[in-house]
């Protein structure tokens, strides 16, 4: 019944499965067409399938997520347009990993291993688990088979990616051009013309108001908000309720006494020879049973670890891996250290990273902590497993009233001691006391609970609290009428024609200068000051973006005639300005770590455009059928 409560990895997981969209969705469909596709798959690519589940797990997550950004409903339009972006991704996913697959990109099984055992989602008390993998992606009706297989696909393409982008590079005179650029300095002049400063000595007449309201009601609409009776169930009011006894306590550590072992610690050395994909295997196999050979022939761990170990921090200590416990190493390299005799020295063990020899120096059995020596870890474990068995039993029985009782929360109240509260303005924006929650927006706007006066569902705030809600009050959005807001009418009218009346005169200033009158000249002839703030770079804070943006699009002055434009400000304003000067950026004034952090960004977007070409134009030779009907469906679940 809490399952949003209690299964609190599931989208970790679902993200996991499903996979990152590696390449940019478009609108654009290129060559599909559609039919003759079994309904159990959304499309086929070059003979393939692209699984109908996966798509709609997709387009349900990328729905949840545009609903919470749009804070309400989305528009039929919206929800086709991304039912077809979801599948142009997914795609242009099929077309890479069938290419990386084609030209023999391929990751072998300890890679694999080695990436899904370092997924916390996958671990019980920070190690791999068997058992809590199989769960969870049963639980996302997913087999280890196909997760495996999908992972390995998006490793192959992470090679591509690697690869391609690895190899771009930005030649000196690109990069002698970009530092001009980047680094150019523009000396300018100008003047601005601003709405605020004209709107006072405009005359308003009524007709332009009421024309203006006629024309822009949804300015003038009140937000719609709801009135939310509420009981919220909070983790920290129940921490009062628990207590535990001694009793309580000694039983609780008999039960876990075997938890309270100390784990048995192994002081060891080894001597890597390491390998890789370029390795000979073989030699390197055979240099570890020659250096094995030669410590039975009598000569010191400490110094052939020294000298021919690849590992070169335990190396320089004469192969010391100190103390370590089972899960701090590869499996094949535990096995045979936890394999040992005090003292004894292993035949050479290979992992992924080579070939060891293992020698163990010391044990440290493991012991049993007293009573008294976890006696508070026990009572703060055993207060908060009592404070959640409480927390989730009141959540279950708040859940169950609701439901029986759907329109109203009195009995939930009466029933758990819980209060009825109340908050008074909510939107679709949230509110106090709980700000933005999508759940509760969700919940609350939701037509059972807003039209039909019906109990929410138990929504989750946060991880310690939960709440029911009813709408006790609806107040929809409406227009206002005219007169309770003229005076915003009037304001936006008059910033609207103050706005206009500045880009006029900004065009009269213009011509005026193109027609050989200074900017100082035209600048008191207008009654407005020019402004020279001197030298200006592409980060200079002392003007508006637009300005900054305008007069680095300008053209270079020729010669000592300077360069008049325009630029239109976000406020509404107008700025008219002067060009003088322009001196391009210097490769040497930037330093030398700067320059080559610059350098690798510009190859690895180099990288990524080239990734994008090729993408580009696998999908473009590719063959892809879409099912019948695929985006006719009223809806996605």
């Amino acid at each position: 019944m809490l399952q949003l409560i209690r299964d609190r990895f599931t989208g970790v997981v679902a993200f996991l499965v499903i996979g990152a969209i590696g390449v940019t969705l478009v609108i654009s469909f290129g060559n599909m067409d559609q039919g003759g596709v079994a309904g159990t798959y959304a499309a086929e690519v070059n003979g393939e399938e692209v699984d109908m589940r996966l798509f709609r797990r997709v387009v349900q997550n990328q729905l949840i997520e545009q609903q919470e950004a749009f804070q309400g409903d989305l528009p039929e339009l919206i929800q086709q347009q991304i039912q077809r972006n979801v599948l142009e991704g997914l795609v242009r996913n099929k077309i890479v990993t069938q290419y990386v697959r084609d030209v023999g990109f391929r990751i072998d099984d300890t890679r694999l291993s080695m990436l899904i055992g370092s997924q916390p989602v996958f671990q019980v008390a920070g190690e791999f688990s068997r058992e809590a993998y199989v769960a969870v992606l049963a639980s996302q009706g997913v087999s280890p088979e196909r997760f495996e297989s999908d992972q390995r696909a998006q490793m192959e393409v992470a090679q591509l990616e690697d690869a391609i982008v690895s190899s771009a590079f930005y030649t000196p005179t690109q990069f002698r051009r970009y530092i001009e650029l980047l680094a150019e300095q523009r000396q300018a002049a100008f003047i601005l013309l601003e709405p605020a400063k004209l709107a006072d000595d405009l005359v308003i007449a009524d007709e332009e108001l009421t024309a203006y309201y006629d024309i822009n009601p949804d300015e003038f609409r009140t937000q719609e908000t709801v009135r939310l009776e509420y009981v919220e169930l909070r983790m920290d009011e129940i921490v009062p309720q628990v207590s535990v006894d001694e009793q309580e306590i000694r039983d609780y550590y008999e039960a876990r006494a075997e938890s309270f072992v100390a784990a048995e610690q192994r002081q060891s050395r080894h001597i890597l020879i390491a390998t890789d994909e370029d390795t000979d295997v073989t030699a390197a196999e055979k240099k570890a049973e020659e250096l094995r050979q030669r410590l039975d022939n009598g000569e010191t761990f400490d110094a052939l670890a020294r000298e021919f170990s690849d590992d070169p921090v335990s190396a320089e200590l004469g192969g010391d891996l100190g103390w370590a416990g089972r899960g701090d190493f590869a499996a094949a390299f535990e096995e045979a250290l936890f394999a040992l005799a005090e003292g004894e020295t292993s035949a050479p063990v290979r992992t992924e990273f080579g070939y060891h020899i293992i020698r163990l120096d010391a044990v440290n059995v493991g012991s049993l902590q007293t009573f008294d020596d976890v006696r508070d870890e026990l009572v703060e474990e055993l207060t908060k497993q009592k404070i959640a068995d409480r927390f989730y039993a009141l959540a279950e029985q708040v859940d169950d009233l609701a439901l029986e009782n759907p329109t109203g929360l009195e009995a939930v109240a009466s029933e758990t001691g819980l209060e009825v509260r109340t908050i008074e303005d909510f939107s679709r924006n949230g509110g106090p006391p709980f700000g933005y929650n999508a759940a509760l927006v969700d919940a609350a706007f939701n037509i059972a609970v807003l039209e039909d006066g019906e109990n929410s569902p138990l929504i989750e705030i946060g991880d310690d609290s939960a709440i029911v809600l009813r709408v006790a009050e609806h107040r929809p959005s409406v227009v206002q009428p005219f007169d309770a807001v003229r005076d915003r009418v009037e304001a936006s009218v008059r910033l609207q024609k103050a706005g206009q009346l500045a880009r006029d005169r900004g065009a009269q200033i213009l011509q005026r200068l193109e027609a050989g009158d200074s900017l100082d000249a035209v600048a008191q002839a207008f009654d407005v000051e020019m402004q020279a703030p001197g030298m200006l770079n592409r980060n200079s804070s002392d003007v508006s973006p637009e300005l900054l943006a305008g007069i680095f699009r300008a053209p270079r002055p020729v010669g000592t005639a300077p360069v008049y434009r325009e630029a239109l400000l976000a406020d509404g304003g107008y700025a008219v300005f002067r060009l003088d000067r322009v001196e391009p950026g210097r490769a040497d004034l930037v330093p030398q770590d700067a320059r080559d952090q610059r350098k690798r960004m510009l190859a690895r977007q180099g990288g990524n455009n080239e990734i994008a070409a090729l993408v580009a134009e696998l999908r473009a030779d590719a063959k892809v059928i879409v099912a019948p009907g695929l985006f006719d469906q009223p809806e996605i679940n």
